[in-house]
């Protein structure tokens, strides 16, 4: 009886499973999103993986993994088994893969979507960010073990994220947003001076850049955390090409 049972529930199964894979083939095939399976997004973002019951889809998104269906950039449909990489090396896929250009794209990636600095209140404060689990840089230093997770991320070329908080000599917060892209291997970092009253007014603005590399840099008996582009020296780190997140030492 017990066997007549088991067998029965896999006839079932299997059953269904045709069903649903000749439903999600279907909707695949005509640029629709799989309806019958579980949905799982990688750690970048750039990667959604729906799966099915004894077959699996495989989408690479461009810019968010809730932009449109159709939206996608390579989409592969096939058995649990199936490895589905994009066909194109690295380099051409910084250019099929759309690059943030704006505060906008920015908040869009999976690892910021939740975190948009527009959204914090003019009252906002370091206090604030040590409660919201940023890493604050003053007297004292809080948080720093995400300053070597964002590190470690960054050498590992996986996709972080973080927010940095620190006050001006007059006692205003600034609050700078990193991430850094694994996809296309670029940093982002965006600015938000519009705490500071002691800054010009044309100054108090948020604002995005792009730099190509993140590091410690030590200069004249001092060690500073800095993003900047081509090579880093004495020379370059006060310039356009660099800029001084923090005053490590």
């Amino acid at each position: 009886m017990k066997k007549k049972i088991l067998i029965a529930f896999f006839v079932i199964v299997i059953i269904i499973g045709i069903i649903t894979n000749y439903v999600d083939s279907g909707r695949v095939t005509t640029g629709h999103e799989p309806k019958y399976c579980i949905k799982i997004v990688n750690s970048t973002g750039n990667k959604v993986t729906y799966w099915g019951l004894g077959y699996k889809v495989v989408r690479y998104i461009d810019v968010s993994p809730e932009e449109l269906y159709q939206n996608n950039i390579g989409v592969k449909m096939g058995s649990w088994f199936m490895k589905y990489e994009l066909p194109i090396d690295s380099e051409n896929r910084k250019q099929e893969v759309k690059e943030i250009q704006s505060l906008n794209d920015f908040y869009q990636m999976k690892l910021t979507q939740d975190k948009d600095i527009r959204n914090l209140g003019k009252n906002y404060s370091s206090f604030d960010a040590q409660k919201d689990n940023c890493f604050v840089i003053g007297a004292m230093v809080h948080n720093d073990n995400l300053y070597h997770e964002f590190m470690q991320n960054y050498k590992n070329q996986k996709s972080a994220f973080i927010r940095v908080a620190q006050n001006t000599v007059e006692g205003d917060l600034i609050l700078q947003d990193i991430l850094y892209d694994e996809r296309v291997n670029q940093l982002y970092l965006v600015m938000d001076n519009t705490r500071d009253e002691f800054s010009a007014e044309e100054d108090r603005k948020i604002e995005l850049k792009q730099f190509e590399n993140i590091a410690e840099y030590s200069s004249k008996n001092h060690l500073y955390w800095v993003m900047y582009n081509g090579e880093i020296t004495d020379e370059t780190l006060n310039s356009e090409q660099a800029f001084i997140v923090a005053t490590i030492q």
